[in-house]
């Protein structure tokens, strides 16, 4: 492996024959060498490195020779859309070239959720209807049907045309269930050719999904049998594996099912006999459920008597009699052999499988609780604490991962440490690599703190932030993202800057539900008057080079919001253990969102500029240090005005 690196990224090697202009860095070959040692010895690996290491290429070169030399499967996982891409459309087809000239073929295949291809019966059946129809949507379907049936497209992103999602929703294959499919179903041709693939690159939701069908059913997934899998982005690992796993079920849903099931055309053939024993034990079964409901209802209430919206459960409740009364159910149309139900009779099963899992509140690594709400709509809950709960066992034990980020590790006294990833995801006997940024971070950003801020829960602050960003604008003139961690303060901040905004020609963007992110990336890159506010997942994935954004501002330490179900029991399980929930969990967690978002200023070797960060814990807190310690090394200032010596001409 070591010789095969040294050819593909050395001087004269292969990339360099690929590449005009082509230099190695040493910090891509310490990557590519330490990923490929952990594939050959089946041995986990945390990477961290930083950006501008080329870490992709690096790890991606290493894993696609291994997997096509020695016919394995490599499954690649990113968090972001970008990122998926790249890799796919530039990284892939590079790595295919270098391994051609050691005489290899690489094969590889893209795979998103279901949702984002077509199914081949839907728009057969659609395009039949549509035939004599004077219908809008006629001549938009007879273009997908054309697409699909002439060219072999059988993804939204490849039709090259728009299309509704009410009209994609009828199309799609989301809820397609069907054991037989035609073979000219895209999912069918996507699966043969992910059994062909070396490399299968997909993203978290997607992987975590499946691992979770593997759990369930003992082995099988959607995705083929893999030897290996990499984490791109792996910071963001935790929250999309716990929501993946998290269990949810309500009166409303049960219901919903019942309806859906009844409605089908095989149960309305059914005989009245029949259907009087049906509806019997179903409405035994929701009596009994409601009056499960009601209990927990009671009990929404905090240590005033006042009605609330949230509240973790610690009881276990005996749910045996209406868990067998739905399972008699599902049992007994299971036997009436129907056609037609068994995705819905799927769907119940889960349910009531939630609610027995849920109600049997029997595992330390998972958080039970309810929640009140839309239409007063009571919904019970349980998500494991942390990855580890799912991860330790079904995949860290079953093959060697690689996960790599620029932010994983945490400062101590005694230095960088994975102790807290680690313990969190469950990965135990792993290698590690921490690979520094090749940008000149101490003459081309600085890291501005200004000494007059407010604390953060002042009632001055709102003022203060309002009257520091226009300050901040006259010496960027825009090309700036402003980051939150709250979305009502974003916003309240977005309609005071506005006028601002309007009187000096500048293009104010604000993040919404729903909204095109990467247009509101693109308006920064090529509009120099704008000013993005983002909150969320603005925090990462912005990929802004050179001058276009030259200052990221701060509003407030990204601290976890202690209101949200799962941290409050993480909270919980950390006190009981007479350990420090602010250090052991809150302070972590800030510092690894801290350095995606300080992140975002530096994506090339030409960016310069400050980053700002408007939160004077900074300099009162004794973690402050700890806080600018972690950062990268670079200038420092208390004043707004030092702008002026760091922003480039």
């Amino acid at each position: 492996m070591d010789d095969f690196i040294q050819r593909a990224f050395g001087h004269g090697g292969h990339l360099a024959s690929m590449i005009n202009g082509y230099t190695p860095r040493a910090p891509q070959i310490m990557i590519s060498t330490k990923v490929g040692h952990a594939l050959e010895k089946e041995k986990h690996l945390l990477c961290e490195a930083g950006t501008g290491t080329g870490k992709s290429l690096g790890y991606l070169t290493p894993a696609a020779r291994w997997a096509a030399q020695n016919h394995k499967t490599v499954v690649v996982c990113t968090h972001t859309i970008p990122l998926m891409t790249q890799i796919i459309n530039v990284e892939l087809p590079r790595v295919a070239n270098i391994l051609s000239r050691e005489n290899l073929d690489l094969r590889y295949q893209l795979v998103k959720g279901k949702d984002h291809y077509l199914c081949f019966s839907k728009v057969e059946r659609l395009w039949q209807e549509k035939l004599l129809s004077d219908d809008q949507d006629a001549q938009l379907i007879q273009k997908i049907y054309t697409r699909m049936n002439r060219d072999g497209v059988g993804e939204r992103s490849e039709l090259g045309f728009d299309i509704e999602d009410s009209l994609w929703r009828q199309l799609s294959a989301s809820r397609c269930s069907s054991t037989n499919r035609p073979s000219e179903c895209s999912l069918e041709v996507l699966k043969g050719q992910m059994q062909k693939a070396h490399v299968i690159v997909t993203n978290f939701a997607y992987f975590f999904n499946d691992l979770k069908m593997r759990k369930k059913t003992g082995g099988n997934g959607t995705l083929p049998p893999y030897d290996a899998v990499i984490f791109d982005e792996a910071h963001e690992i935790e929250d999309v594996c716990c929501n993946v796993f998290e269990r949810s079920v309500s009166v409303e849903q049960l219901e919903n099912l019942f309806e859906t099931l009844y409605n089908r055309y095989s149960m309305t053939k059914l005989s009245t006999d029949l259907h009087i024993e049906l509806n019997e034990i179903r409405q035994t079964f929701i009596t009994k459920l409601n009056d499960l409901y009601h209990e927990v209802r009671k009990e929404m209430k905090n240590e005033h008597g006042k009605p609330i919206t949230f509240k973790l459960l610690y009881e276990k409740r005996e749910v045996s009699n209406v868990v067998e009364t739905l399972g008699t159910f599902i049992e007994k149309v299971k036997s009436l052999k129907l056609k037609g139900v068994s995705d819905i009779l799927e769907r119940m099963f889960e349910c009531n499988d939630d609610l027995d899992f849920i109600n049997e509140n029997g595992r330390k690594s998972w958080a039970y609780w309810a929640t009140i709400e839309k239409r007063g709509q009571l919904v019970l809950h349980a998500a494991p604490l942390y990855p580890k709960a799912v991860l330790a066992r079904g995949l860290f034990d079953k093959v060697p991962v690689v996960l790599a980020s620029a932010t994983m590790s945490t400062m101590t006294a005694q230095g960088k440490t994975f102790a807290f990833y680690a313990g969190r995801v469950g990965v135990k006997d792993f290698d590690n690599i921490v690979v520094d940024s090749p940008f000149d971070y101490e003459n081309k950003t600085m890291l501005i703190c200004p000494d007059d801020a407010p604390d953060a829960s002042s009632p001055d602050y709102n003022s203060y932030l309002i009257e520091k960003l226009e300050e901040i604008l006259m010496y960027t003139g825009g090309r700036m993202l402003v980051l939150f961690t709250s979305f009502e303060t974003m916003n309240q901040t977005a309609q005071k800057l506005k006028p601002y905004c309007t009187d000096n020609d500048l293009n104010l963007l604000v993040q919404y539900p729903g909204c095109d992110r990467e247009s509101i990336i693109h308006e920064l890159k090529t509009n120099p008057s704008t000013v993005v506010l983002g909150c969320s997942s603005f925090w990462t994935g912005v990929d802004v080079p050179g001058d276009a954004l030259t200052a990221v501002v701060i509003a407030k330490l990204p601290f976890p919001m202690p209101n949200e179900p799962l941290i409050q029991a993480q909270l919980a399980v950390i006190e009981q253990a007479q350990r420090s929930s602010f250090f052991d969990y809150m302070f972590p967690k800030m510092m690894v969102k801290l350095q995606q978002g300080f992140g975002r200023l530096n994506r090339s070797m030409q960016c310069q500029g400050a980053v700002i960060i408007l939160d004077n814990r900074i300099f009162k807190k004794r973690y402050g240090k700890m806080v600018i310690k972690t950062l990268p090394k670079c200038k420092y200032s208390r004043n707004i005005s030092d702008l002026i010596h760091i922003l480039p001409c």
